[in-house]
């Protein structure tokens, strides 16, 4: 008997080894991974150091959520740019993460090109506005973004767009070239790190359940809530939102020393590279979704924010009052403003912006 059960045992570990085994050779070969992934992996190209752990990829382009993706030789999303600025031209530097990227909106719905659009509408061919967003970076990967490439450009302004999560660490990228989240500091450990066709399993049942991130955005976007499958998706979406609420929320009413030492921390760098230079700094505060359209919101994350550049010195721009005042519609998750949003959002920078000297 044992020896029968030891025999079926080890017939279902080899079985067990060579699905394995022909799955991975069969996704590598085909390249699946990339086929299904919403952000391809080809988007992004290993960083130089653990606080800026991945860039987007020079000359990459793709349609990406349906939406055309374009990187140009400088490593942002958009148009080619000239290293130099042209003569004449006040050039404005953006800093930020996937809501500056423009995720799901096209180049043009974007708060950078709103922004240019509005300040070129006063002074015509006087303002040159660059969007460096990366999806998944924090403050400190701006900063070293910044360092390393944005200063070079020689912009008169750098416009850092915070977001209420970038206390957070950057995605990492694990060894097969994937963003996760987790330290990036860390050695990746597990076989999802390392196997394709197990992340494949992995995405495949998600897919299946509907529940993979672009699925929820894209069926939210197109405005699917009718039926058992809308109200379904209505409550999970909403339970995702509800735990970002509570999460940052819950750090804005008792950050820790560390975290928000980082964060600020990371202001600081921009602050010095910029200000020994003669570069204007802005710093834009993005609301979340539940911050907007409901009475008497949770605005502990921006006092707290503004009290602090205050005392650091920094002009710092709270974006929640715009958007409260325009009511209606604004984000497609919690995070991200829609395409509206954007535009709330490049008409306040604008107009701060215009007061610039030059």
């Amino acid at each position: 008997m044992l020896r029968r059960l030891g025999r079926y045992t080890a017939g279902v570990l080899v079985a067990s080894a060579i699905f394995l085994l022909t799955g991975e050779l069969v996704a590598r070969a085909l390249d699946i991974v990339d086929r299904l992934n919403g952000y391809s992996r080809l988007l992004y190209t290993r960083g130089p150091s653990v606080d800026l752990p991945y860039l987007l990829r020079p000359g990459f382009e793709a349609t990406l959520f349906s939406v055309p993706v374009r990187v140009n030789r400088l490593g942002f999303r958009g148009p080619e740019v000239d290293v130099k600025p042209r003569p004449g031209v006040f050039r404005i530097l953006m800093l930020g993460d996937s809501v500056l990227f423009g995720t799901v909106l096209e180049e043009g719905e974007r708060l950078s090109e709103v922004a240019a659009a509005e300040l070129n509408g006063v002074r015509p061919d006087h303002y040159e506005v660059i969007n460096a967003g990366v999806p998944g970076f924090d403050t400190l990967a701006e900063a070293r973004l910044l360092a390393r490439v944005g200063i070079q450009l020689e912009p008169q302004a750098v416009v850092v767009m915070l977001s209420l999560n970038d206390y957070e660490m950057p995605l990492r990228m694990n060894p097969i070239g994937i963003q996760s989240r987790g330290d990036p500091r860390q050695a990746p450990s597990g076989l999802l790190d390392h196997s394709e066709f197990v992340l494949l399993l992995r995405w495949m049942v998600a897919f299946h359940e509907g529940t993979l991130w672009h699925q929820f955005n894209r069926r939210a976007e197109q405005g699917i809530a009718t039926g058992d499958d809308g109200q379904n998706l209505q409550r999970m979406a909403g339970g995702l939102d509800r735990l970002v609420e509570k999460r940052h929320l819950a750090f804005y009413h008792a950050p820790d020393a560390a975290t928000w030492g980082r964060l600020f921390g990371a202001l600081r760098e921009v602050r010095d590279l910029t200000a020994g230079r003669g570069i204007r700094m802005l710093v834009a505060i993005l609301p979340e979704g539940y911050q907007v359209g409901t009475p008497d919101p949770d605005l502990t994350p921006q006092r707290m924010l503004m009290a602090t550049c205050g005392a650091e010195a920094m002009s710092c721009l709270d974006l929640q009052p715009a958007f409260a005042a325009a009511g209606g519609r604004l984000f497609f998750d919690v995070q991200h403003p829609n395409a509206r949003g954007h535009a709330i959002i490049g008409r306040a920078l604008a107009a701060v912006l215009s007061s610039a000297p030059g």
